[in-house]
């Protein structure tokens, strides 16, 4: 007769004020924060392990060291885009009605959510060869936007000297719509954004109107 099975215990050490076991979105989050106001050196384990209220221990027992923990962040936050961009590729859309769709919801996200996360991606650590998980998922962010504008040029669709250059400048236009303290709403910040982007590449910018009324039917989000 086999023994009972018995429960895996949650990673980590109870915290001293009874609240649950730390979860790792809970650990990076709080991680995120703290590197946004003190800079990558400046926040250790120590202090992460303080500000949720755990030993250091138990974020050891997530994390190995620092740098995993910021590889994993920058993957994490990457992630939901990462995951809307594919479900969006699956939708064969026109590349200019693609793009418009990508940086509206990018934006409207950004503008959404706490500004110590989309500061993450850069923080000048990042490019030390340690991070290099951190470094692909950032890349494949870009590579999205260079993709769509790519095919964008090879249509017609768009007129663009460097795609590379364009293609990053996407991905900073959307993040930015954090930065600023605008009385405007996320969506308004999205829709201005996306318009901004679109029509300095349009070939035809006469376009732009019938472009963001395709794009605003699609029905996807970043989750």
């Amino acid at each position: 007769m086999k023994p009972p099975a018995r429960s895996r215990r949650p990673i980590g050490r109870p915290r001293g004020d009874g609240r649950p076991h730390l979860t790792r979105h809970e650990a990076l989050l709080a991680a995120a924060r703290l590197i946004s106001a003190e800079g990558y050196t400046g926040a250790s384990i120590r202090m992460i392990a303080q500000e949720l209220g755990v030993a250091t221990a138990s974020l050891f027992n997530l994390f190995p060291s620092k740098d995993a923990l910021l590889n994993e962040l920058v993957v994490y936050l990457a992630q939901p885009s990462l995951d809307f961009y594919r479900r969006l590729g699956g939708l064969s859309l026109a590349p200019d009605v693609a793009l418009y769709k990508s940086l509206y919801e990018e934006a409207f996200v950004v503008a959404s959510v706490d500004p110590a996360l989309p500061a993450i991606f850069y923080l000048p650590e990042l490019r030390k060869p340690q991070f290099g998980p951190a470094q692909q998922a950032r890349a494949a962010l870009v590579g999205h936007y260079r993709a769509l504008i790519g095919a964008g040029c090879a249509d017609g669709a768009f007129v663009c000297d460097l795609p590379d250059l364009a293609a990053e400048q996407m991905l900073q236009l959307t993040e930015t719509s954090v930065l600023a303290a605008l009385p405007e709403s996320p969506a308004d910040r999205a829709h201005a954004s996306a318009r901004l982007a679109l029509r300095g590449l349009l070939a035809r910018p006469e376009r732009l109107d019938a472009v963001e009324a395709q794009a605003q039917r699609i029905k996807l989000t970043i989750l």
